[in-house]
């Protein structure tokens, strides 16, 4: 009996090690929830409706300029990575250039949405503006540092470091908050300041503890540039990183509209970082695996697992949120509780999206997230022109519904047919538009 509690010890061991990961991405999507708790609950009330609206126009605008500015560059590093880990000094010294290039794009940019997005709002407005062009350099180091980190698979410092964003501006949200001095110029400073401590860390760690090996084979520029190209989008939905449901509640109803919608916003973001944590292990352990039959039979078993949870989440979330909404952010922000019901629904689609896009994105298909994200780019406009007028805010939460769906379909459909034999003009798009391989031909 010795002898066979010893022999199954490591079998236990590897296991608990292989799961280590995924507990830990998962718990610091838990983490960063409580923290944009936090900093949600105490900016809507340091604010009020108007000025919260005003705040999170500023951070969309940074949040689809950077996104756009990083051309998936970030993602691809992960990838080329995860597949020679030797390789990643060389990887990261090639991007060194592409990085200032994007972060002086960014930062021009940047200064002249900023220019016409306020020239008709408050000179505070303008000025909370001008503190956010900070943010750009700043949100492209730290995606690059995150990306490294995850290729080569160091999900310790990974997890931990991409909570400093989220808790950096929570912890001075609440300083703000009990020296009784916040405002809108002092929110935007916080937000920045978070983001700039975030990149400057994040990247030095990632550059200090690379591997570097000088027989392992390096991607070229161009190479790494057409995977995040092709990338790009699929790493990008129009609701989670360009927030263009806010982008539209912001320029085309009202800033007090903003400020309801950003509040109902508030409660779906566990669902969503669990699939995005899901798919941050998935990413990397699909990539690097030599066995494409096991590569996707792993990605089904990530993709289960990220709805299950997501699915439980959204179910509490659901039947709480008429108690949540008043108790956290006050009876001003009681309006935003349909929201919150309508907004659960889209993230737990959102959390299947994230989760299968990037584990896809691992068995070399990077452009089929993107062609996914395409079909709920498509559904959206068509969605929001016809519920808009006829339910106002509610029909930006439906249209984002509407949009998660028409994605997370397509990326099943697109991966189910491609997992099969192929017929000759399947081959061709495989190759030529949706694989990895594509890119050097």
């Amino acid at each position: 009996m010795k002898l066979t509690t010893l022999s199954l010890r490591p079998t236990w061991l590897a296991r608990f090690r292989s799961n280590a990961p995924m507990a830990g991405s998962l718990l610091s999507g838990v983490v960063m929830q409580a923290a944009l708790m936090v900093s949600g609950v105490l900016v809507a009330r340091m604010l009020g409706v108007e000025d919260r609206g005003y705040l999170a126009l500023l951070m969309v605008t940074q949040a689809i300029i950077s996104q756009l500015g990083g051309l998936g560059l970030p993602i691809s590093a992960s990838y080329f990575v995860a597949r020679e880990p030797g390789g990643a000094r060389a990887i990261a010294h090639s991007l060194a250039g592409a990085y200032l290039v994007q972060a002086l794009c960014v930062v021009g940019v940047h200064l002249v949405a900023v220019s016409l997005l306020t020239r008709d709002d408050p000179e505070t407005v303008w000025s909370a503006g001008l503190i956010t062009l900070a943010i750009g350099p700043a949100w492209l180091a730290h995606q690059y540092g995150l990306g490294l980190l995850q290729g080569q698979q160091r999900f310790r410092p990974f997890n931990l470091l991409r909570l400093i964003p989220v808790g950096a501006y929570a912890a001075g949200i609440l300083l703000l908050f009990v020296v009784g001095a916040g405002n809108l110029i002092l929110a935007a400073v916080a937000y920045s300041v978070a983001w700039v401590a975030a990149g400057s860390v994040t990247i030095t760690i990632a550059l200090v503890g690379m591997r570097h090996d000088e027989t392992a084979l390096s991607p070229s520029r161009r190479e790494v540039l057409r995977f995040g190209l092709r990338g790009l989008l699929g790493s990008a939905a129009p609701s989670e990183t360009f927030r263009l449901d806010q982008a539209v509640v912001g320029l085309f109803l009202s800033p007090a509209a903003l400020g309801l919608y950003v509040v109902g916003l508030a409660f779906t973001n566990l669902p969503r970082f669990i699939g995005q944590s899901v798919g941050m292990v998935a990413y990397p352990r699909v990539s690097s695996s030599a066995d494409s039959v096991k590569a996707r039979h792993a990605v089904w078993r990530f993709v289960a697992l990220a709805g299950v949870l997501a699915l439980l989440v959204v179910g509490v979330l659901e039947i709480l949120a008429g108690w949540l909404i008043p108790f956290f952010f006050g009876e001003e922000f009681t309006p935003a509780v349909p929201l919150v019901r309508i907004l659960l629904i889209a993230a737990a689609f959102g959390s299947l999206r994230w989760a299968l896009a990037d584990a896809v994105r691992g068995v070399g298909l990077p452009a089929l997230g993107s062609v996914a994200e395409l079909a709920s780019w498509l559904t959206l406009p068509l969605a929001l022109v016809v519920l808009v007028p006829l339910l106002g805010v509610q029909g930006v939460a439906f249209a984002m519904v509407l949009s998660a769906i028409a994605s997370v379909a397509m990326l099943v459909v697109g991966f189910v047919a491609v997992s099969r034999e192929p017929t000759v003009g399947l081959r061709w798009i495989r190759a030529r538009v949706l694989t990895a391989e594509g890119r050097a031909r």
